[in-house]
């Protein structure tokens, strides 16, 4: 039973953008290898097809010392594989290859392997090979350059403006398709043929399209910061390449194109243009997709699989969580304001009414894509508490099940009772709390996404 609900709860923990980062599947000279005799190369073989330009390693003696050896290339026959020939025989030492890669979906990893060769291990000086070149001799522990690099590379990924500049993007995302859902989904099913229901109609659709246009800017300046920080992620490539040879790049040149025109739909639908509002419906359909394009399931295996699961996750999330948002600041803000004779419970009872079947709809995609997701790239399950991607997915599974058990109180305890003052108070309360762990939800999720998984 205990793992039949951990793996349902896994429904909003693991989407498919985080399906893997780029990781070392094995090498040569192999991790802790005892080697007789020198290796003529270095060869590395990762899960995912590095970009040259961004994937740098070196080559360490146990004297901190940068062994030199020949161009990085690319194996014509495997484009999972780089290597770099080693010209000078390696003398009798411990020795330690320092790698750091990005991969075409915009995601980089880093890592070290160290062996040895076989010979004196003593602590007195071994002469430096030839090519060597000794990289700071007053503080033999300092990184080099390269190392400095592949540091601050990874910090950028997770530093704080670009897990901020996540969150932002994924808050922004829920509030534009939540704008757009609310509008659709709620107030043209339910109000927009009911003459007594007009000007609420008019005042909340002005309202939803308000807060679209608003959550359309802060997403295209949450991509620009994104952008600046994958240049610095994939250092050495030029900007022009990130975004037309990598699926990163695409993804964020539609991402930015649809947030664009959602912005002037969002603004004409402002103006009470209503045809408008089709224009935010594609555009939130397109945006809901590109998190798959910029992440990992559009680089995995399964691809044709994960990325439109991955699609159905945060389409289904978004509906659910951006219209129960709308509904809280703009729906209950507008019935306030509307001067006809249906009471805020009245009208707070028919947007809750019409918006339950669309949570439960969305909250069984939520749970069949997440598990499906779950199935396919969570494995072994123990990783959940033995590494730093596992622990931070507790944290959200913790807030995950808070948020679940907000939306079952109101769904049985709060709902019934609507209809008057009381009833109104009792969802403002528990909708705020449900908004506010669906937004640590998502913060988590904008850290947890820039690690990698456990292998």
């Amino acid at each position: 039973m205990f793992r039949i609900v951990l793996l349902g709860v896994l429904l909003l923990l693991v989407p498919a953008r985080a399906s893997a980062h780029p990781h070392l599947v094995r090498s040569s000279p192999a991790g802790g290898a005892h080697l007789t005799t020198s290796p003529s190369e270095i060869r590395l073989v990762f899960s995912e097809a590095p970009m040259m330009a961004a994937t740098h390693f070196f080559l360490l003696s146990s004297h901190n010392d940068t062994i030199h050896v020949d161009s990085l290339r690319h194996d014509p026959a495997d484009s999972h594989v780089v290597f770099a020939s080693i010209p000078s025989a390696l003398v009798p030492d411990s020795y330690t290859v320092h790698w750091y890669t990005v991969a075409a979906d915009g995601h980089g990893a880093n890592g070290k392997i160290a062996f040895t060769v076989s010979g004196s291990q003593s602590s007195t000086s071994i002469a430096t090979p030839k090519g060597a070149m000794p990289v700071d001799t007053g503080n033999p522990t300092s990184p080099t350059p390269d190392k400095k690099f592949a540091e601050s590379a990874v910090q950028v990924a997770l530093g704080a403006p670009m897990w901020f500049a996540r969150w932002l993007g994924f808050v922004s995302l829920f509030v534009l398709i939540g704008a757009a859902s609310f509008k659709h989904l709620i107030l043209d099913r339910t109000f927009r043929r009911s003459s007594d229901s007009e000007v609420f109609y008019q005042i909340a659709a002005t309202g939803a399209a308000t807060a679209g246009l608003f959550a359309a800017i802060v997403l295209i300046v949450a991509s620009v910061i994104k952008l600046y920080g994958e240049a610095e992620v994939m250092h050495g490539v030029s900007l022009g390449s990130i975004l037309a040879s990598t699926s990163w790049g695409h993804a964020w040149v539609v991402q930015l194109i649809a947030a664009v025109v959602a912005l002037a739909a969002f603004a004409a639908a402002h103006r009470r243009n209503n045809s408008a509002w089709l224009i935010t419906a594609v555009c939130a359909l397109i945006l809901a997709a590109t998190p798959a394009l910029t992440g990992h399931a559009i680089s995995s295996d399964e691809a044709v699989f994960a990325v439109p699961v991955d699609i159905a996750h945060v389409l289904a999330g978004s509906v659910w969580l951006g219209t129960l948002s709308l509904i809280l600041v703009v729906g209950l803000g507008s019935a306030a304001k509307s001067p006809d004779t249906n009471s805020l419970g009245a009208r707070l009872a028919d947007m809750v009414n019409a918006f339950s079947p669309v949570a439960l709809v969305c909250g069984a995609m939520v749970v069949a894509t997440g598990a499906a997701t779950g199935l396919m790239h969570v494995h072994p399950l123990s990783q959940l508490w033995k590494s730093t991607y596992g622990m931070a997915l507790i944290v959200k599974l913790a807030l995950v099940s808070l948020l679940f058990t907000l939306g079952a109180w109101n769904w049985r305890r709060v709902k019934p009772n609507l209809g008057g003052d009381e009833g109104v108070r009792a969802l403002r309360f528990s909708a705020k709390l449900e908004l506010t762990a669906s937004v640590l939800v998502l913060a988590v999720t904008a850290f947890l996404v820039a690690l990698p998984l456990p292998e």
